[in-house]
């Protein structure tokens, strides 16, 4: 049995993973905000642990508020012993270690004046809304303070497509396939890394580690995003065809860029994750490589809460799936994408089903009973404050 669990985490991401085959296996992907731990991460480690189970494997996809916050609580809250792995791509496996190895001389002291402002500039606010690190605590702090295993299966280096060619095996009816990020993602990261303290007169004279690892994440956490609105919204038409988008514009955002991104093998199943990430040529390439030019997916998490910038029309030709998991409270960019919707809905005859974990106005906007008939598709909307569990047998 899989039951994935897609938790209410506001504007972010968060799903549990549970399978019960050989073994029990637990895979907790992202931690959404603050607040999703203590409404649902909490509980089930809790239970878990009643169980005599342990968190498999903690996949943070990227640095970015809404997918890490819940997984900082989650490491200050909980013993590291019931960890067994982290993927994570954070400072230490992103950056060439030339940068933070130099010894320390005469300009040391105003590098640490550079990180120390970084640091304090930390918490960053979008109107009233809170959305940097809470409480100041970096993610890659707690892992190695807390000396949980990162990234074992690379031992150690960046999780990514290049250096995770074989499927990983946890028993033999689960499996994951890495499919992204690629090294050349990692590689933006890294360059905007460097240009950005190059710009601030930092000449990479401090090898305090810890420190780095802070300044880097909250850097990457002050990049300003800017998405255009949407093009489409709700009116009055009666054809869902209408909807339907030119799907050409890509995300800029080199975080997003990095997302981990996998299949999960569940028997004969394949479930699709995408994170954040951009679908280029690079990760259809490389999905194409896994599964072919054209499959059929048991689910697909869309990409970046259903962001039009994040997929394209050559992916939803190619690629669909029985269930598509969209998963946002709306409240940050708006997301999903309307024409996203529309475009997956009216390219694909097979029946499918939408699954929306808030009643945002999109989902009841396509919970329409024509449309449904026509369009050969299911709506199913989550209340926001419980999860949705998708059991598979």
């Amino acid at each position: 049995m899989l039951n994935l669990k897609l938790f209410p985490a506001e504007y972010g991401d968060c799903i549990w993973i549970e399978y019960a085959g050989e073994r029990n296996i637990n895979i907790l992907i992202d931690g959404g905000t603050t607040k999703t731990y203590q409404n649902f991460i909490k509980q089930e480690i809790k239970k878990i642990k009643e169980l005599e189970q342990k968190m498999d494997l903690i996949i943070c996809t990227h640095i970015d508020y809404d997918h890490i916050g819940g997984l900082v609580q989650l490491l200050k809250n909980t013993e590291s012993q019931i960890i067994n792995s982290v993927w994570y791509n954070g400072f230490l496996q992103i950056i060439d270690s030339k940068y933070y190895t130099q010894i320390e001389n005469e300009y040391s002291a105003r590098d640490n004046k550079i990180l120390d402002d970084i640091i304090n500039k930390g918490t960053r606010y979008n109107g009233k809304q809170k959305i940097g690190i809470n409480e100041g605590i970096a993610l890659g702090t707690l892992l190695e303070e807390k000396k949980i295993s990162i990234n074992t299966v690379t031992e150690g280096k960046v999780i990514s497509a290049e250096t995770i060619k074989k499927i990983i095996k946890f028993t033999e009816g689960l499996k994951i396939t890495v499919l992204g990020p690629s090294i050349e993602r990692i590689q933006d990261l890294e360059n905007y890394w460097k240009k950005e303290m190059v710009s601030r007169n930092y000449v990479f004279r401090v090898s305090n580690k810890i420190k780095l690892m802070k300044a880097f994440e909250y850097q990457l956490e002050a990049i300003k995003l800017f998405y255009a609105e949407e093009q489409i919204k709700i009116s009055g038409q009666e054809k869902l065809e209408k909807y339907i988008g030119n799907l050409t514009e890509t995300d800029n955002s080199i975080t997003n860029g990095s997302s981990i991104s996998f299949i999960v093998h569940y028997k004969d199943k394949k479930y699709l994750f995408l994170g954040d990430a951009i679908i280029d040529d690079i990760l259809l390439k490389r999905i194409e490589s896994v599964v072919g030019y054209k499959y059929r997916f048991s689910a697909i998490k869309l990409p970046h809460h259903g962001s039009r910038y994040n997929i394209t029309d050559e992916f939803i030709k190619r690629y669909k799936a029985n269930e598509y998991y969209c998963l946002t409270n709306a409240k940050r960019f708006e997301h999903p994408d309307l024409e996203v919707l529309a475009t997956i809905i009216c390219n694909d005859s097979v029946f499918k089903t939408i699954v929306f974990n808030y009643p945002i106005n999109k989902a009841h906007f396509l919970n329409n009973h024509e449309w449904k008939e026509k369009y050969n598709y299911e709506v199913i909307i989550g209340t926001g404050e419980n999860p949705i569990e998708r059991i598979f047998k």
